[in-house]
């Protein structure tokens, strides 16, 4: 796609009142420093005092590096769950913190900042200008900015890896945009460490290395030149190389401490189950997880499926014991399969809190984050077939590449959702939505004509009736506190 006039990048300075024009995209640094100071503004009276469940773990993985509180070494980390590099980047944070003597939550936030600048400062619009050729000009930034500090803002509290992981997949699909070998080593490296952070984007692979061929041969071609086999196996070793200058301490560590030659986390339940294939064992008992700091309802919050339960004790031990079992059962089943998988896909967008630690449990009854949710889904979906029916009618040779960029990010979406399902693991297709109204709403709400308004106001009516009705139904299956889900 070509770029717009208002597309193109502005020679205007920073603080003239010319570029503040909503008609114009702002320049990076002030997204960037604006994103940086609404958290450092907000999140000191967000309510939280402490550091719990996965945060608090991830703060405690940084003394793994340490042998008696000294004699730091990447290869004295020993955790088989989660990667090295998460901790390792969290390390100046908490060094700073037990220095001055600050508490681990303001470490904490300080890192969530940082990451919310980056994210929608730069990388979230920067992304979205490389997939479709056209840039978030400031109306459609400031949408969007204020759409995820109102679904997200509470989980920059945290150091959980999440937003973190998702900002560096997509800086590594940046890098490959860019010409030259140089970038594909730095894409390469970004890969993994994203890999690294967070193992489910293993799946991103695929979309990853489409995108860097698409984008390679776009280059070739504008050159006049022939991208080739040769050529294109080329480009696979700058990426190894910088893979590898991330992954080979995981190696190591792995082969110290677990016997295991291998470059990915082990991410193993102490060897006796993949963890993966345990959650999705909990996935097929529980369609929604949330973790929860109500004292009325505090830890794990669990929700049930029935028909699930009466599966997993069909099992010889309670719960399938390899993936073939599991994959066997559901090749019989599949009705039975794509029914759970939609309703996971569902609870998955379906925010209840803006927070990954409710401070208290939503038993019953309808949120207003729920209901605002509901119409930007159904906005973002609207938006969405429009834009599917404009390819199909007048393809675009940039649809290849949007396809593999998608598939890059959506595709560990798609292997999340069958797990006990958190919305934090819906996050890259939820922020894809968000983006979608933040770009088109501020125009297409008032230009669309009758025929697509009237489509699009009942798209939005359905997803809100749809939304109350399977939300619901839901709630009353909440279990007691304490339940522990099988095989755990």
């Amino acid at each position: 796609m070509s770029l717009s006039k208002t597309d193109l990048p502005q020679k205007n300075t920073l603080f003239t009142p010319h570029s503040w024009s909503l008609e114009r995209p702002w320049p990076v640094l002030r997204c960037v420093l604006l994103v940086f100071g609404l958290y450092l503004v907000y999140l000191p009276f967000s309510g939280y005092d402490v550091l719990p469940w996965d945060a608090e773990q991830y703060w405690q993985l940084v003394s793994r590096f340490f042998i008696k509180k000294k004699n730091f070494s990447l290869l004295n980390y020993d955790a088989n769950l989660r990667g090295y590099v998460g901790p390792l980047l969290i390390l100046p944070v908490r060094a700073v913190c037990m220095i001055m003597g600050w508490a681990p939550l303001h470490g904490s936030r300080f890192i969530g900042m940082v990451w919310a600048a980056l994210l929608f400062g730069y990388t979230l619009p920067e992304f979205w200008k490389r997939v479709t050729g056209h840039a978030l000009l400031g109306k459609h930034w400031l949408l969007l900015v204020a759409l995820s500090f109102v679904f997200w803002r509470d989980y920059f509290n945290f150091c959980i890896q999440d937003f973190p992981a998702l900002t560096v997949l997509l800086l590594a699909l940046i890098a490959f945009s860019q010409p030259g070998w140089q970038w594909v080593a730095v894409g390469g490296a970004l890969l993994a460490v994203a890999l690294n952070m967070r193992p489910i984007y293993l799946a991103s692979l695929p979309g990853a290395l489409g995108w860097l061929w698409w984008q390679h041969g776009q280059m070739a071609r504008r050159a006049n030149q022939r991208l080739g086999l040769g050529r294109a196996t080329l480009a696979l070793l700058p990426l190894a190389g910088g893979a590898a200058l991330v992954l080979l301490p995981q190696v190591l560590i792995n082969l110290r401490h677990f016997g295991q030659l291998s470059p990915l986390v082990l991410a193993t339940d102490n060897g006796h189950m993949p963890f993966y294939l345990k959650q999705l064992n909990w996935g097929t008992a529980y369609p929604r997880y949330d973790s929860s700091i109500d004292p009325s309802h505090y830890g794990g919050v669990l929700y049930a499926d029935r028909s699930g339960l009466q599966v997993l004790a069909a099992q010889a031990k309670g719960y399938f014991e390899s993936y073939q079992a599991l994959l066997q059962y559901y090749l019989l089943h599949p009705l039975e399969g794509i029914g759970r998988y939609l309703r996971h896909l569902f609870n998955g967008l379906d925010l209840w809190y803006a927070t990954p630690y409710p401070m208290q449990v939503s038993k019953s009854g309808l949120t207003g984050l729920q209901l605002l949710n509901y119409v930007v889904l159904g906005l973002g979906l609207s938006y969405i077939g429009f834009s599917l029916k404009n390819a199909a009618t007048k393809p675009h040779p940039s649809i290849y590449g949007i396809g593999w960029a998608l598939l890059a990010v959506m595709l560990p979406v798609c292997v999340a959702i069958p797990t006990a399902v958190e919305c934090r693991f819906l996050l890259p297709l939820h922020l894809l939505l968000l983006s979608m109204v933040a770009y088109y709403s501020p125009n297409r709400l008032t230009n669309l004509g009758l025929k697509k308004s009237l489509l699009a106001a009942a798209v939005v009516v359905l997803t809100v009736w749809g939304g109350v009705t399977l939300s619901a139904e839901l709630k009353p299956n909440l279990l007691p506190v304490g339940t522990l889900p099988p095989g755990y």
